[in-house]
């Protein structure tokens, strides 16, 4: 296959991100790029403004909106739970019985500097019991983490560690080229992306230029077809790396998301993620959210303004609207027609499968054999992928929880079983990593599991190919006084500053205003935000 014709291409002057370019691009090269980004005049006095959702996207719209004097009121579905993707499940109230059942790392970068904003500007309008506090989090631990793939152990009998399996990549069983079996999984993807990423170093415009040359292309095809990867070579990166056909979506997606992993100081936030929805509300107001309160109905009326239907029979009016859902959600909620692309989008943008299940131990078994995790993921091919231990409480002597995670296909596999079915899974392949170490049965003492699919979120947005460039923007546009967000709208996918992101720029949009900044800490100076809002907006001109 030949590569798809270069495209020329510019980064947004003084805005050194890959991401900030990827979107200024996409609003350069929008089938409707000539319709303004921001169409809404500033208004004058206050709005009242309803929101539809109170994940992150919709809870950071409120605190935007309300901080530029408009009053908001939300509706949230579940009936006692808000935060959307944050999800922190509880076993009970005792100190670190919790694991995260949706987001749970913040990679401390450059383009993820809303959210620590976000975090300083939540601090100073809470108590102190209820601050959000930024701790460690343990990415790796190359030594304690375990690999198990094609039933292949070391030579002793027990599990390969990390290490040992970056060591002697060829243990590993897969059938690669002899030029290829002594390297890791890392190294192989390393060896295919670098060269764009040492290209953007040395001319950023001639590196971003040469990746969204194939954005039309899977990361699979550009590995098959262009790079000549063998099938055998690929699953076993993507085994090693991620997810089951994980390679099928976006190549400009994977390639954007491989820089997030790429140098980052990692962080997650103390006694549960879910401090930050929550510590969010509280400044927002908990009388301005109606919870258990599902929307059926989104009506305009004939003077302007917009109806907002919920649980039977329940309506309240607002100036205007922000659907601040996944694409999922808002395509059952009966709604006003809108254009063929529009309503494309809403159903074809793709939401990869999630998949979590915490399990409860007697014991922080894991930290206690012969070669401790301390924090970190270890990995294999059984259908529970990816068993990662906590950051949080290393060291205690009590009770430890931990999860086992996949997505993707992996995923799906999932989805038939019934609650104990999971359980009896999970501490299966847990026993398989363990094997002659530790009784996991004998240590079990609960379980919880999420599938994503089941809930109003689905998982978390991770295009195909060609679905940033065909819909993307058609998909963030307003239709009349109704607006959207959420972490698909924005290039920041799977990232909670992506759920951020995508509510500024509706905010954006409602008050006319493209140099609307995000909320920051008073008095303190905006470092470190290089994604260019007013910039990306414009998109001037045409330059995963």
């Amino acid at each position: 296959m030949s590569s798809a014709k270069p495209i020329p291409v510019s980064a947004p002057q003084g805005t050194p991100s890959l991401r900030a370019a990827y979107q200024a691009w996409l609003n350069a090269n929008s089938p409707r790029s000539n319709k303004p980004a921001v169409t809404a005049s500033r208004p004058e006095g206050a709005l009242k403004i309803g929101i539809v959702g109170a994940g992150m996207a919709g809870l950071y719209a409120a605190l935007v909106l309300q901080e530029n004097g408009h009053t908001c009121h939300l509706f949230e579905a579940q009936p006692d739970r808000l935060g959307g993707r944050v999800y922190t499940h509880r076993f009970n109230a005792e100190k670190n019985q919790y694991f995260e059942a949706g987001a749970m790392r913040l990679p401390d970068t450059e383009e993820q500097q809303p959210l620590f904003h976000l975090v300083d500007y939540i601090n100073q309008k809470v108590p102190a019991s209820k601050r959000i506090e930024l701790i460690p989090y343990q990415l790796y631990d190359d030594t304690g983490d375990l690999v198990f793939v094609n039933g292949r152990r070391e030579l002793s009998g027990q599990t390969m560690s990390v290490a040992f399996a970056n060591a002697h990549p060829e243990a590993l069983g897969f059938p690669l080229s002899p030029e290829d079996r002594n390297k890791t999984a890392s190294q192989l993807l390393d060896e295919a992306l670098s060269p764009f990423l040492q290209l953007l170093e040395k001319d950023f415009d001639a590196g971003f230029a040469e990746i969204v040359k194939y954005d039309n292309l899977s990361l699979f095809t550009y590995l098959t077809e262009l790079k000549g990867w063998s099938i055998e070579k690929v699953n076993y990166v993507e085994t090693m790396t991620s997810a089951t056909n994980q390679f099928q979506q976006s190549f400009t997606e994977l390639v954007i998301e491989s820089m997030d992993f790429s140098g980052a100081q990692w962080k997650t936030i103390a006694n549960g993620m879910d401090r930050l929805p929550n510590a969010c509300a509280d400044v927002i107001g908990r009388d301005h959210i109606t919870m258990d309160a599902p929307v059926r109905k989104i009506e305009n009326l004939p003077d302007g303004r917009v109806a907002v239907h919920y649980r039977e029979r329940d309506v309240q009016v607002f100036d205007r609207v922000i659907l601040a859902l996944p694409p999922a959600a808002v395509r059952m909620i009966d709604t006003p027609q809108w254009s063929p692309t529009k309503t494309q989008g809403i159903r074809a943008m793709h939401f990869e499968p999630l998949y979590k299940i915490g399990m409860r131990f007697k014991s922080r078994f894991w930290e206690k054999v012969p070669r401790p995790a301390n924090g970190g993921q270890s990995i294999s091919d059984l259908p529970s992928r990816w068993c990662v231990y906590p950051s949080y409480g290393i060291g205690d002597d009590d009770a430890g929880v931990l999860l086992l995670y996949s997505w993707m296909t992996d995923a799906y596999d999932w989805l038939p079983q019934q609650e104990d079915e999971r359980i009896r899974l999970g501490l299966r392949d847990l026993q398989t990593l363990y094997e002659g170490v530790v009784d996991v049965h004998a240590e079990f003492i609960e379980a919880f599991s999420v599938a994503w699919p089941d809930k109003w979120a689905t998982g978390d947005a991770m295009f195909f190919p060609g679905q940033f460039r065909r819909l993307f923007n058609v998909a963030r546009e307003n239709e009349g006084h109704i607006y959207f967000a959420g972490e698909h709208l924005s290039v920041h996918h799977t990232w909670i500053v992506g759920a951020i992101d995508s509510a500024l720029y509706a905010c954006q949009q409602i008050l006319g205003d493209t140099e609307l900044e995000p909320l920051h800490r008073e008095g303190a100076e905006l470092v470190g935000n290089d994604y260019d809002y007013s910039a990306c907006a414009a998109a001037p001109a045409p330059s995963k």
